[in-house]
């Protein structure tokens, strides 16, 4: 199911990890140090962005030397306040891959031995900014690498834009987590929205085996101004094989959806119950991705081998509940249970009332008979 976006401290704030970039920064490529000092102090800014560089996480110098360089990372300097120091080998105005002629690089050594870095620190200014821009430009077209920063990132935003939910207003409203629904934003930006997107959506958020039913057709009642009523004969409703119906409720094949969900184990099978922890989002998923089009139901199957036996007397989430998950069973079940059907929302496309439980019981006898 959705997680919170970003990693978790434990994944990231290792002193193992910490030190060995510290101690060994050469074993590290360029774009994952910095990768790892943005996780490692969220506090302080990102690189290449409109911050001052004393509040980024980390300041870049070019490595002044001639040397061939045998690492992309010469060295890394924490401090214990502000940004930390990296020297970098692949890039600058000046050093072993610097655009600037050799001389000035060796002018920049020579004075930097006599004690003099004004020259040095003065292109390490604009050192700092190329290589930071460097970074950004790798980074923006890798969402996964923006997306730690909190899900937010502009890449995040447009997918929200695409799913209906690219305002304030309209975020964190659901039973789910909006950053969960980012991965299927596909499927939910698609026109017309299908069944087999609502399978894919739900099979794969659920981890669960799922079958999108179309057609199931249901009982709705009849408001009481559409209801056969004998007037003038004049009425739509009065006529004969145009609108006269007998009774106060008409079947709609196509107004009712039905999710298959199964075969599950009992643990599985109790989260889609109503008390459990997969209803709600299962039955808000399914509301945003039909915009309230149709009525859905969900049967439930449990595999046989995970039939409990009926006890009397027990608690908990072992007690029986009738309807749910109470059976009569002396012996091992033939096949597996499709027997609980639950409601995600009751429906009113031909009047208010929901179908009471008695109609139910007499339309299920009607229909045996």
């Amino acid at each position: 199911m959705g997680t919170p976006s970003g990693p978790s401290d434990s994944d990231v704030n290792g002193t193992a990890l910490k030190d060995r970039l510290r101690d060994e920064p050469y074993l590290f490529e360029f774009f994952q140090a910095v990768r790892l000092l943005e996780r490692f102090f969220p506090a302080q800014a990102a690189v290449g962005t409109f911050a001052t560089p004393p509040q980024e996480v980390v300041r870049f110098e070019a490595t002044p030397a001639l040397a061939f360089p045998a690492s992309e990372i010469q060295a890394l300097a924490p401090a214990e306040k502000g940004p930390a120091l990296m020297k970098v080998n692949f890039m600058g105005l000046t050093g072993p891959e610097g655009v600037l002629p050799h001389c000035y690089t060796s002018l920049l050594i020579e004075r930097m031995q006599a004690g003099d870095t004004a020259a040095f620190d003065f292109l390490n200014t604009f050192n700092h900014r190329l290589i930071s821009l460097f970074y950004q430009a790798w980074e923006k077209y890798r969402f996964a690498i923006a997306y730690e920063r909190g899900g937010r990132d502009r890449f995040s935003h447009h997918l929200l834009d695409l799913i209906g939910l690219g305002t304030p207003g309209l975020q964190d409203r659901l039973e789910v987590l909006d950053d969960s629904l980012l991965y299927f934003s596909g499927l939910l930006a698609q026109r017309p929205r299908s069944a087999s997107a609502l399978e894919q959506i739900l099979s794969d958020y659920f981890e669960v085996p799922i079958e999108v039913e179309q057609f199931a057709g249901g009982w709705y009642p009849l408001d009481v101004g559409t209801q056969t009523q004998f007037a003038d004969g004049s009425g739509y409703s009065e006529q004969l094989g145009f609108g006269a119906v007998v009774g106060n409720e008409v079947w709609d094949q196509t107004a009712r959806v039905r999710i298959k969900i199964g075969p599950l184990s009992l643990e599985q099978y109790r989260d889609f119950l109503p008390a459990g922890s997969a209803f709600e989002p299962l039955r808000e998923i399914t509301r945003f991705f039909s915009n309230d089009e149709f009525d859905f139901e969900i049967l439930l199957i449990l595999k046989r081998e995970d039939v409990p036996r009926c006890e009397l007397g027990t608690e908990g989430d072992e007690a029986p509940r009738l309807g749910w998950v109470t059976w009569a069973k002396t012996k091992e079940m033939a096949a597996d249970v499709a027997d609980t059907t639950l409601q995600l929302w009751e429906g009113g496309s031909y009047g208010t009332e929901p179908e009471s439980s008695d109609r139910k019981v007499e339309r299920v006898h009607a229909q045996s008979a």
